[in-house]
Protein backbone atom coordinates (compact mmCIF):
# COMPACT_ATOMS: atom_id res chain seq x y z
CA UNK A 1 0.00 0.00 0.00
CA UNK A 2 2.49 2.46 0.76
CA UNK A 3 4.29 1.86 -2.61
CA UNK A 4 0.97 2.73 -4.33
CA UNK A 5 0.55 5.55 -2.68
CA UNK A 6 3.92 7.01 -3.34
CA UNK A 7 2.93 6.07 -7.20
CA UNK A 8 -0.28 7.58 -7.08
CA UNK A 9 1.83 11.44 -5.36
CA UNK A 10 3.94 10.95 -7.86
CA UNK A 11 1.81 10.69 -11.00
CA UNK A 12 -0.16 13.78 -9.39
CA UNK A 13 2.68 15.29 -9.50
CA UNK A 14 3.33 14.63 -12.91
CA UNK A 15 -0.30 15.06 -14.21
CA UNK A 16 -0.21 18.52 -12.49
CA UNK A 17 2.94 19.75 -13.39
CA UNK A 18 2.57 18.37 -17.14
CA UNK A 19 -1.35 20.30 -16.92
CA UNK A 20 0.42 23.40 -16.28
CA UNK A 21 2.88 23.08 -18.91
CA UNK A 22 -0.07 22.56 -21.52
CA UNK A 23 -1.70 25.27 -19.96
CA UNK A 24 1.53 27.72 -20.21
CA UNK A 25 2.08 26.61 -23.53
CA UNK A 26 -1.52 27.33 -25.47
CA UNK A 27 -1.66 30.77 -23.69
CA UNK A 28 2.30 31.27 -25.18
CA UNK A 29 0.66 29.84 -28.33
CA UNK A 30 -2.50 32.52 -28.59
CA UNK A 31 -0.57 35.41 -27.35
CA UNK A 32 1.96 34.89 -30.45
CA UNK A 33 -1.00 34.69 -32.62
CA UNK A 34 -2.64 37.93 -31.51
CA UNK A 35 0.83 39.30 -32.37
CA UNK A 36 1.11 37.77 -35.44
CA UNK A 37 -2.81 38.00 -36.54
CA UNK A 38 -3.11 41.68 -35.43
CA UNK A 39 0.30 43.91 -36.10
CA UNK A 40 -0.04 44.46 -39.47
CA UNK A 41 -3.61 43.98 -40.40
CA UNK A 42 -5.43 47.00 -39.38
CA UNK A 43 -6.74 46.25 -36.65
CA UNK A 44 -4.58 47.14 -33.55
CA UNK A 45 -2.72 44.28 -31.89
CA UNK A 46 -2.14 47.29 -29.29
CA UNK A 47 -5.20 47.00 -28.28
CA UNK A 48 -5.66 42.90 -28.70
CA UNK A 49 -3.02 42.19 -26.38
CA UNK A 50 -4.39 44.44 -23.83
CA UNK A 51 -7.11 42.71 -23.82
CA UNK A 52 -5.84 39.42 -23.95
CA UNK A 53 -3.86 40.28 -20.77
CA UNK A 54 -7.48 41.65 -19.35
CA UNK A 55 -8.83 38.69 -19.33
CA UNK A 56 -5.97 36.45 -18.70
CA UNK A 57 -3.38 37.66 -16.61
CA UNK A 58 -0.26 36.05 -18.61
CA UNK A 59 2.02 36.86 -15.47
CA UNK A 60 0.12 33.50 -14.57
CA UNK A 61 0.31 31.60 -16.89
CA UNK A 62 3.90 32.59 -18.27
CA UNK A 63 7.37 32.01 -17.41
CA UNK A 64 8.17 35.10 -19.09
CA UNK A 65 6.75 38.60 -17.92
CA UNK A 66 5.15 40.80 -19.89
CA UNK A 67 7.88 42.97 -21.05
CA UNK A 68 9.83 39.64 -21.90
CA UNK A 69 6.55 38.53 -23.94
CA UNK A 70 6.08 42.35 -25.82
CA UNK A 71 9.64 42.04 -26.33
CA UNK A 72 10.47 38.81 -27.89
CA UNK A 73 7.60 38.99 -30.16
CA UNK A 74 7.99 42.28 -31.41
CA UNK A 75 11.45 41.23 -32.38
CA UNK A 76 10.06 38.02 -34.23
CA UNK A 77 7.53 40.35 -36.01
CA UNK A 78 10.39 42.79 -36.85
CA UNK A 79 12.56 39.62 -38.43
CA UNK A 80 9.10 38.75 -40.19
CA UNK A 81 8.72 41.58 -42.19
CA UNK A 82 12.75 41.87 -43.12
CA UNK A 83 12.23 38.97 -44.36
CA UNK A 84 9.40 39.16 -46.60
CA UNK A 85 10.39 42.49 -48.02
CA UNK A 86 14.54 41.76 -48.36
CA UNK A 87 15.15 42.51 -52.18
CA UNK A 88 13.00 45.65 -51.78
CA UNK A 89 14.85 46.61 -48.48
CA UNK A 90 18.53 45.53 -50.23
CA UNK A 91 17.57 47.98 -53.01
CA UNK A 92 16.74 50.62 -50.88
CA UNK A 93 19.97 50.34 -49.31
CA UNK A 94 21.72 49.87 -52.10
CA UNK A 95 20.15 53.16 -53.71
CA UNK A 96 22.29 54.82 -50.69
CA UNK A 97 25.18 55.42 -52.96
CA UNK A 98 23.46 58.21 -54.91
CA UNK A 99 22.16 59.62 -51.11
CA UNK A 100 22.11 63.03 -52.48
CA UNK A 101 19.90 62.27 -55.32
CA UNK A 102 16.87 60.38 -54.31
CA UNK A 103 14.87 61.33 -57.51
CA UNK A 104 17.76 59.00 -59.38
CA UNK A 105 16.64 56.00 -57.82
CA UNK A 106 12.81 55.22 -56.60
CA UNK A 107 13.22 53.33 -53.81
CA UNK A 108 16.11 55.32 -52.75
CA UNK A 109 13.25 57.50 -52.76
CA UNK A 110 11.12 55.58 -50.87
CA UNK A 111 13.25 55.53 -47.86
CA UNK A 112 14.03 58.54 -47.29
CA UNK A 113 9.97 59.35 -47.16
CA UNK A 114 9.72 56.34 -44.65
CA UNK A 115 12.59 58.26 -42.72
CA UNK A 116 10.07 61.27 -42.84
CA UNK A 117 7.02 59.30 -41.62
CA UNK A 118 9.25 57.94 -38.81
CA UNK A 119 9.70 60.92 -37.10
CA UNK A 120 6.40 62.17 -35.85
CA UNK A 121 6.40 58.95 -33.73
CA UNK A 122 9.29 58.96 -32.44
CA UNK A 123 8.97 61.96 -30.82
CA UNK A 124 5.24 61.87 -29.49
CA UNK A 125 5.76 58.21 -29.27
CA UNK A 126 8.23 58.60 -26.63
CA UNK A 127 6.25 61.12 -24.80
CA UNK A 128 2.92 59.08 -24.90
CA UNK A 129 4.78 56.25 -23.52
CA UNK A 130 6.25 58.21 -20.76
CA UNK A 131 2.80 59.68 -19.40
CA UNK A 132 -0.11 57.76 -20.47
CA UNK A 133 -1.43 55.24 -18.32
CA UNK A 134 -2.03 51.77 -19.66
CA UNK A 135 -3.80 50.87 -16.19
CA UNK A 136 -6.78 52.95 -16.26
CA UNK A 137 -10.18 51.37 -15.64
CA UNK A 138 -11.46 52.33 -18.92
CA UNK A 139 -9.07 51.09 -21.27
CA UNK A 140 -11.84 48.24 -22.16
CA UNK A 141 -13.93 51.20 -23.06
CA UNK A 142 -11.09 53.53 -25.00
CA UNK A 143 -10.31 50.19 -27.27
CA UNK A 144 -13.68 49.71 -28.17
CA UNK A 145 -14.88 53.01 -28.79
CA UNK A 146 -11.76 53.93 -31.05
CA UNK A 147 -12.31 50.06 -32.50
CA UNK A 148 -15.48 51.45 -34.15
CA UNK A 149 -14.72 54.78 -34.66
CA UNK A 150 -11.60 54.10 -37.18
CA UNK A 151 -13.70 51.40 -38.56
CA UNK A 152 -16.14 54.24 -40.09
CA UNK A 153 -13.47 56.21 -41.27
CA UNK A 154 -11.27 53.50 -43.01
CA UNK A 155 -15.16 51.89 -44.33
CA UNK A 156 -15.76 55.78 -45.66
CA UNK A 157 -12.44 56.75 -47.03
CA UNK A 158 -12.09 53.16 -48.75
CA UNK A 159 -14.99 52.98 -50.56
CA UNK A 160 -14.96 56.39 -51.35
CA UNK A 161 -11.33 57.96 -52.44
CA UNK A 162 -9.37 57.26 -55.50
CA UNK A 163 -7.18 54.91 -56.19
CA UNK A 164 -5.41 56.56 -58.49
CA UNK A 165 -1.50 57.29 -56.75
CA UNK A 166 1.15 54.50 -56.60
CA UNK A 167 4.57 54.95 -55.40
CA UNK A 168 6.03 57.35 -57.72
CA UNK A 169 3.16 60.02 -56.42
CA UNK A 170 4.56 59.76 -52.66
CA UNK A 171 6.87 62.56 -51.33
CA UNK A 172 8.35 64.16 -48.08
CA UNK A 173 4.97 66.87 -47.06
CA UNK A 174 2.78 63.27 -47.85
CA UNK A 175 5.20 61.51 -45.99
CA UNK A 176 5.10 63.88 -43.39
CA UNK A 177 1.39 64.12 -43.10
CA UNK A 178 1.29 59.86 -42.92
CA UNK A 179 3.68 60.02 -39.99
CA UNK A 180 1.22 62.42 -38.05
CA UNK A 181 -1.31 60.34 -38.42
CA UNK A 182 0.36 57.34 -38.01
CA UNK A 183 0.81 58.76 -34.25
CA UNK A 184 -3.06 58.12 -33.79
CA UNK A 185 -2.18 54.58 -33.27
CA UNK A 186 -0.72 55.66 -29.87
CA UNK A 187 -4.23 55.51 -28.48
CA UNK A 188 -5.22 51.68 -27.78
CA UNK A 189 -7.79 50.78 -30.18
CA UNK A 190 -6.87 52.84 -33.16
CA UNK A 191 -4.41 50.42 -34.93
CA UNK A 192 -0.96 51.81 -36.57
CA UNK A 193 -1.44 49.97 -39.97
CA UNK A 194 -5.28 51.17 -39.94
CA UNK A 195 -3.72 54.87 -39.19
CA UNK A 196 -1.68 55.02 -42.35
CA UNK A 197 -4.52 53.26 -44.13
CA UNK A 198 -6.44 56.00 -43.44
CA UNK A 199 -3.71 58.67 -44.11
CA UNK A 200 -3.15 57.16 -47.48
CA UNK A 201 -6.28 56.61 -48.92
CA UNK A 202 -7.39 59.85 -47.61
CA UNK A 203 -4.71 60.95 -50.39
CA UNK A 204 -6.01 58.76 -52.94
CA UNK A 205 -3.09 56.13 -52.86
CA UNK A 206 -4.30 52.24 -53.99
CA UNK A 207 -4.31 49.70 -51.73
CA UNK A 208 -1.23 48.02 -52.93
CA UNK A 209 0.93 50.27 -52.27
CA UNK A 210 -0.55 51.34 -49.17
CA UNK A 211 -0.62 48.14 -47.53
CA UNK A 212 3.47 47.59 -48.76
CA UNK A 213 3.80 51.43 -47.30
CA UNK A 214 2.34 50.10 -44.05
CA UNK A 215 4.60 47.07 -43.60
CA UNK A 216 7.74 48.75 -44.62
CA UNK A 217 7.07 51.83 -42.19
CA UNK A 218 6.24 48.73 -39.05
CA UNK A 219 10.07 48.30 -39.16
CA UNK A 220 11.40 51.06 -37.58
CA UNK A 221 8.14 51.75 -35.59
CA UNK A 222 8.40 47.98 -34.00
CA UNK A 223 12.28 48.27 -33.67
CA UNK A 224 11.60 51.59 -31.68
CA UNK A 225 8.65 50.17 -29.89
CA UNK A 226 11.14 47.24 -28.78
CA UNK A 227 14.02 49.32 -27.45
CA UNK A 228 11.64 51.68 -25.54
CA UNK A 229 10.07 48.51 -23.79
CA UNK A 230 13.23 47.06 -23.05
CA UNK A 231 15.20 50.02 -22.03
CA UNK A 232 11.85 50.56 -19.84
CA UNK A 233 12.26 47.02 -18.12
CA UNK A 234 14.91 44.94 -16.33
CA UNK A 235 18.50 45.61 -17.89
CA UNK A 236 19.57 42.11 -17.12
CA UNK A 237 16.30 40.94 -19.53
CA UNK A 238 17.38 37.53 -21.00
CA UNK A 239 20.94 37.34 -20.03
CA UNK A 240 20.62 34.40 -17.66
CA UNK A 241 17.78 32.37 -19.88
CA UNK A 242 17.85 33.51 -23.01
CA UNK A 243 17.59 30.20 -25.16
CA UNK A 244 15.36 29.00 -23.07
CA UNK A 245 12.71 27.28 -24.56
CA UNK A 246 9.77 29.60 -24.19
CA UNK A 247 11.74 32.10 -25.09
CA UNK A 248 12.48 30.08 -28.75
CA UNK A 249 9.03 29.32 -29.15
CA UNK A 250 7.21 32.92 -28.72
CA UNK A 251 10.06 34.08 -31.11
CA UNK A 252 9.62 31.25 -33.40
CA UNK A 253 5.64 31.70 -33.17
CA UNK A 254 5.53 35.40 -33.66
CA UNK A 255 7.54 35.25 -36.89
CA UNK A 256 5.60 32.40 -38.20
CA UNK A 257 2.34 34.12 -37.61
CA UNK A 258 3.14 37.43 -38.67
CA UNK A 259 4.42 36.00 -41.87
CA UNK A 260 1.54 34.40 -42.64
CA UNK A 261 -0.47 37.42 -41.96
CA UNK A 262 1.89 39.97 -43.73
CA UNK A 263 1.11 37.71 -47.24
CA UNK A 264 -2.45 37.30 -46.35
CA UNK A 265 -3.08 41.16 -45.99
CA UNK A 266 -1.03 41.48 -49.32
CA UNK A 267 -2.72 38.79 -51.36
CA UNK A 268 -6.03 40.24 -50.29
CA UNK A 269 -5.91 43.82 -51.09
CA UNK A 270 -5.22 42.96 -54.69
CA UNK A 271 -8.58 41.45 -55.27
CA UNK A 272 -10.64 43.13 -52.61
CA UNK A 273 -10.91 46.27 -50.24
CA UNK A 274 -10.79 46.37 -46.90
CA UNK A 275 -14.17 45.92 -45.66
CA UNK A 276 -13.66 42.84 -43.93
CA UNK A 277 -10.90 44.38 -41.22
CA UNK A 278 -13.80 46.78 -41.08
CA UNK A 279 -16.55 44.45 -40.17
CA UNK A 280 -14.56 43.24 -37.72
CA UNK A 281 -13.22 45.89 -35.95
CA UNK A 282 -16.93 46.87 -35.40
CA UNK A 283 -17.84 43.88 -34.20
CA UNK A 284 -14.73 43.71 -31.99
CA UNK A 285 -14.87 47.20 -30.68
CA UNK A 286 -18.81 46.66 -29.79
CA UNK A 287 -18.24 43.26 -28.04
CA UNK A 288 -15.56 45.44 -25.72
CA UNK A 289 -18.49 48.19 -25.72
CA UNK A 290 -21.26 46.04 -24.49
CA UNK A 291 -18.87 43.94 -21.78
CA UNK A 292 -17.55 47.36 -19.61
CA UNK A 293 -21.01 48.39 -19.33
CA UNK A 294 -22.28 45.06 -18.03
CA UNK A 295 -19.43 44.49 -15.36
Amino acid sequence: MFFISILELIYTKCYDVTKLKLKRMLFLIIFCLIQGFSEFLPISSQGHLIVYNHFFYLDEFSELSILELNVISHLGSLFAVVLYYNRLLFRMFKGLRVFYRPDLDKNLSLLFNLVVSTIPIVIFGYIFGKYFNYDDDNLILIIGITSVLFAIILFILDKYCLLVRNQEAINSKLALYTGFLQCLALIPGVSRSGAIMIALRSLGFNRNFTVRYSNLLSIPVILGATVFIFSNGNNNLFIDDFLNLSVIIVFFLSFLFSIIFIHFLITWVRKSSLFIFIIYRIFFGSALIIFFFNT
